[in-house]
């Protein structure tokens, strides 16, 4: 079988709205956007995607179809190479050639797991490590003082979140729009909730019906408040002693949430009083 056209190659990657590969190639963009969550770089999705659908390519093809620096795709293609989603063939000039998909996700899988493996047992290392050494701060009243954090983006704030369901003693509490409480969903955050043996009450504003997705949690622990115009508003609330407060929500046109969290006994106490404010003005879920 023939090689594909270099034009039709190209014309894939730079296909325009309207064309008949504008599908393809935007089906292409999403594969390539979901790589990069695997830990591909934008210009290893590129090369990959590339050389998984018109198979074997020498470096010089890829660089000229795909336009990037000669030095820069050698390196890349060696790099996935020692990965194990590319292989080379014996031949001169060296031919390229990509794993199937499958298969390179299960290695991309499988290698982030041992990351987090040989982590978690380095953790254990340090922490033995570091409670060999003494510590010579005493903390007291006069020194104690409230902390606060900035912690920006979803992943970074869904563990922060997880962090104060973990360690609270009582009750948790949520204010939140529908495609905040979405994502905390997706990332088990309510099934957390759900699982422990925490008081926990969530309000979701605006809605006006019990989200389908919460199927299982119990009702009576959501309220709705339907005539609101508070959809930028989110905050999550710890045994009355933490608050994390969203400055920018799931809302935002960003796209790239920012939250403070703060053990500040007036800020809580303020939020808390406006939760129970809110709690007794929402309704309950049907």
């Amino acid at each position: 079988m023939k090689d594909i056209d270099d034009s039709i190659q190209i014309n894939l990657f730079d296909a325009e709205p309207g064309m008949a590969l504008y599908e393809h190639k935007f089906n292409l963009q999403k594969i390539t956007e979901q790589l990069l969550k695997f830990g591909l770089t934008p210009n290893q999705a590129k090369i990959y995607t590339y050389l998984g659908k018109y198979g074997p390519k020498t470096a010089a093809e890829v660089f000229k179809a795909l336009q990037l620096p000669r030095t820069e795709t050698y390196f890349i293609l060696n790099l996935m190479q020692g990965r194990g989603i590319v292989t080379a063939e014996c031949s001169l000039p060296t031919k390229y050639s990509a794993l199937p998909l499958e298969q390179t996700l299960s290695t991309l899988v499988n290698t982030e797991k041992e990351k987090l493996n040989t982590l978690t047992q380095q953790k254990r290392d340090m922490v033995q490590l570091w409670d060999k050494i003494p510590s010579f701060v005493i903390e007291t009243n006069d020194t104690k003082s409230e902390k606060l954090q900035m912690v920006q983006g979803s992943e970074l704030i869904h563990i922060k979140i997880k962090d104060m369901i973990k360690n609270a003693r009582e009750e948790i509490v949520i204010f939140c729009s529908e495609k905040d409480l979405s994502r905390f969903y997706h990332a088990d955050i309510t099934n957390m909730l759900s699982d422990s043996l925490l008081d926990f009450k969530i309000i979701i504003s605006p809605a006006q019906r019990f989200p389908t997705f919460l199927k299982g949690m119990d009702k009576k622990a959501i309220k709705v408040m339907a005539n609101s115009d508070s959809e930028n508003q989110c905050f999550v609330i710890k045994d009355n002693d933490e608050s994390l407060v969203f400055l920018r929500n799931a809302t935002h046109p960003s796209h790239n949430p920012f939250a403070v969290w703060a053990d500040s006994k007036s800020l809580v106490e303020s939020m808390h009083k406006l939760f129970e404010y809110s709690w007794e003005n929402a309704e309950v879920c049907h």
